[in-house]
């Protein structure tokens, strides 16, 4: 299966962290690539984002979330509970159209198989 990325902007944000910050992505967490695959998803998370991540960690705890959008608040959850494992987004607000939309059910997704399978789903080339 082929996982795609929200955007054009998206995939350049994430493959550019992962290039500078992380020797060899196979050989990371998969839980960490999926969290930095869902928080690079949106622009303004991850300018709050970025100061909490290191090439091999993220410390959610030191994160500012405030002012993000609820779709930008739904990655967040999403990144947080695939990097902890826990669930703190139900399938009622995946589901609810009014809250999120497709795009970031479609991200939130393929982040969830990213920490399933690897970044060998997104064709990274080290």
């Amino acid at each position: 299966m082929k996982i795609k990325f929200k955007s054009t902007l998206h995939r350049k944000t994430f493959t550019e962290f992962i290039t500078a910050n992380v020797k060899n992505p196979y050989l990371s967490r998969n839980e960490y690539i999926a969290a930095v695959f869902l928080l690079s998803a949106d622009k303004f998370l991850w300018k709050k984002a970025r100061c909490a991540l290191t090439g091999y960690s993220v410390n959610f705890k030191s994160l500012d979330i405030a002012g993000i959008s609820t779709e930008g608040y739904a990655l967040f959850t999403a990144a947080k509970a695939v990097y902890h494992g826990n669930a703190d987004i139900s399938i009622n607000e995946l589901g609810d159209v009014n809250l999120i939309d497709d795009s970031i059910v479609m991200t939130i997704f393929a982040g969830i198989m990213i920490f399933r399978d690897g970044i060998g789903l997104l064709n990274w080339r080290t």
